[in-house]
């Protein structure tokens, strides 16, 4: 049974060529503090099939600089379509995303929340509703759904387990 349906396979095989290639051009002395990620589907043994999230996290080097150990981490992702690679760097205002049309990468600034968004979706993590929100901070519960509104809009999330997901791996949160 194949595990990556076979139109992703191409894809994958994209995402390692020019991950690496991006990786091999930066100093030796930044490639620890970087990490790529990606989404592609896997197939369960009834043939459904998952949207993963894969993260590849550099953790020791050779003596040329080449990643030697690294961690692989894999989550169900909060996306909705394959691909969404990014290539981000410890203490960077910006990450690169890759296109697959231009087969390039572009440096775009990171998305950075608020203090009091990232209270709001701590307290949504906690389960906590819109109105137990808004006595928790003090605030109005329109002003929760303002921050949250704001929140789906950065984020690019429908809801707010969703938003929660995508901070979790941007680590927003």
């Amino acid at each position: 049974m194949e595990v990556v349906p076979e139109d992703e396979i191409q894809m994958l095989y994209e995402i390692n060529e020019a991950g690496f290639g991006f990786y091999d051009k930066q100093p030796k002395e930044k490639k620890l503090d970087m990490a790529i990620e990606y989404d592609f589907h896997i197939k369960a043994s009834d043939n459904h099939t998952h949207l993963i999230h894969h993260k590849l996290t550099p953790i020791l080097l050779n003596s040329n600089g080449d990643m030697w150990l690294a961690l692989c981490t894999v989550s169900l992702s909060p996306k909705t379509t394959v691909g969404n690679v990014i290539i981000t760097c410890k203490n960077s205002t910006t990450h690169f995303s890759y296109s697959f049309e231009g087969k390039r990468w572009k440096e775009e600034p990171n998305t950075t929340l608020t203090d009091r968004e990232k209270d709001i979706l701590q307290l949504s993590v906690k389960g906590l509703s819109n109105t137990e929100i808004s006595e928790a901070l003090y605030v109005d519960i329109n002003t929760v759904k303002f921050h949250k509104k704001n929140l789906f809009c950065k984020l690019q999330a429908e809801n707010i387990t969703e938003a929660i997901g995508i901070a979790t791996n941007m680590r927003l949160i």
